[in-house]
């Protein structure tokens, strides 16, 4: 098992301060709650459910920032080895030692990373300071991708011909795909533009091609405040040729989280709220413990590729006001759906929320055009 030498360890504590809200701004990093690293890890690696020394796998965070999603997809798979009677001294050897890989373009990143990972348990033999999108990372070689790459401009064109851009989501997003397994599995966090800008029909007909989308989860608009207010969302997707293929045939399951367990402001403080049972009455993606002490799944996960609330006309559910509110939450929206749409649009919102414009008849709109001229020159 690696161990940390001492010197490095020093180097590593004198480096594991809090990268500063003017530095994530700066190179476009909004660092991913732990809440929700350990639910989409959780999702992830749902069927890694016992150690199998025959079938090792490689899971990668491309820009890992300070670990958060590789510490956190450590402590799922160690548990599920523990649960499973199956974390034997060759289990913990590959998940020191084989199983995660760290890259990062900073190196005060990586120096965090490696303490985060040595304290959750080591792997953190393969973490390493690269520019993923120019370094040498191999090709058709791993099992998972689990990452939060950074939005914005960057500086290496997007490896696809279907669009010429060097935004970082896009190049990020086409590399995740050549790194994948065929096979492989992904989950990454990506901003708005990406599934609903025109510009981008192009890229999401790729993706739809390459891969099969298995899910796609709006996070709540407050999700990385108070670094930025940009609507983000979870996608989950499979590899299914390096090459463009025929569109995934299968529908898309759509979620939108609501409710976090944070007020849904710039202010981000724990609601706590609980109902009779003692489960999150605030919060979708957290597990919690019975009154009777029996340890429950949060909402997403028992809801996680089942869930459909179009037969009831939606879901209801309690914001921290303790106002309820019903509207659609989940369901599964056929690929005919999608294509026929003109721009492939893959926001679940437009599914399953869509915007119905209030429209009024023009004896109505010369009203109020009287009534706002009358309000003009009485100011």
């Amino acid at each position: 098992m690696a161990i940390l030498g001492v010197l490095e360890l020093e180097h590593l504590l004198h480096n594991t301060g809090f990268a500063s809200a003017k530095e994530k701004k700066e190179f476009g990093e909004y660092f991913t709650r732990r809440h929700y690293a350990h639910i989409f890890a959780k999702l992830l690696f749902k069927n890694e459910s016992y150690f199998n020394v025959s079938r090792k796998f490689t899971i990668i965070d491309p820009a890992c920032g300070t670990g958060g999603f590789l510490t956190e997809s450590f402590k799922v798979i160690q548990n599920k080895y523990e649960l499973s009677g199956t974390m034997d001294l060759d289990a913990k050897d590959f998940l020191s030692e084989e199983c995660f890989y760290g890259i990062d373009v900073r190196e005060e990143n990586i120096a965090r990373a490696k303490l985060n990972m040595f304290l959750v348990g080591d792997g953190h033999t393969h973490i390493k300071h690269d520019n993923s999108l120019t370094g040498t990372i191999k090709e058709n070689h791993f099992d998972y991708v689990i990452t939060n790459p950074p939005y914005g401009n960057g500086t290496v064109k997007a490896e696809t011909s279907s669009v010429g851009t060097s935004r970082l989501e896009i190049a990020f997003l086409m590399k995740i795909i050549k790194i994948l397994k065929v096979g492989g599995k992904a989950c990454i966090i990506i901003p708005d533009g990406v599934f609903e800008n025109p510009s981008y029909k192009e890229i999401r007909g790729e993706l739809l091609e390459k891969c099969t989308i298995d899910a796609i989860i709006s996070l709540p608009k407050f999700a990385f405040a108070p670094y930025t207010k940009e609507k983000t969302y979870a996608l989950f997707f499979t590899k299914r040729s390096s090459t463009k293929t025929k569109t995934q045939t299968s529908s898309i399951w759509f979620y939108i989280i609501d409710n976090d367990g944070l007020a849904n402001s710039d202010k981000r403080f724990p609601t706590k709220l609980r109902n009779n049972r003692n489960g999150w009455r605030h919060d979708e993606i957290s597990g919690w413990v019975s009154i009777e002490g029996e340890e429950k799944e949060g909402v997403l996960e028992s809801r996680w590729l089942s869930y459909d609330d179009s037969s009831s006309n939606g879901t209801e559910w309690g914001t921290e006001k303790g106002e309820f509110l019903k509207m659609r939450k989940a369901g599964f929206i056929s690929i005919e759906a999608i294509m026929s749409d003109n721009y492939l649009t893959l926001l679940p919102e437009y599914y399953l929320r869509p915007y119905e414009p209030n429209y009024i008849d023009l004896k109505s709109l010369k009203k109020e055009l009287n009534d706002i001229e009358k309000m003009l020159k009485e100011l």
